[in-house]
C-alpha cells in the first residue's frame, strides 16, 4: 500500500543486514523513525515496541529455522509427518 503511495518499498526483513540486525535498531527505528518513515514513539508505547520487535524476530525465524533449532520432543512429530 506505502508502494502505492510514492514511497520505496521497504527492505524485507529477511535480508542478511536485518536479520542480524540488534533487536534494538528495530526498537530505535519504531521510535525515532528512518528514511521517510515517521516515528511512532507517541502512538505505539515502548512495552508494544518490543512486543513488535519479538514479533519481527518470529518472522526471521520461521523462514531461515533449522531442524536443529526444534525442541528435542518436538523433532519426532515432524520427522513422522514427513513419512
Amino acid at each position: 500500500m506505502i508502494v502505492r503511495r510514492g514511497y520505496r518499498p521497504p527492505p524485507s526483513y529477511h535480508i542478511d543486514r536485518l536479520r542480524t540486525a540488534p533487536p534494538g535498531h528495530f526498537f530505535d527505528i519504531i521510535t525515532r523513525g528512518f528514511g521517510s518513515m515517521p516515528d511512532h514513539a507517541e502512538q505505539i508505547p515502548p512495552r508494544d515496541r518490543w512486543a513488535i520487535v519479538a514479533y519481527i524476530r518470529a518472522l526471521q525465524l520461521s523462514q531461515n529455522a533449522t531442524l536443529g533449532d526444534v525442541p528435542e520432543k518436538e523433532r519426532s512429530s515432524l520427522l513422522k509427518k514427513e513419512k
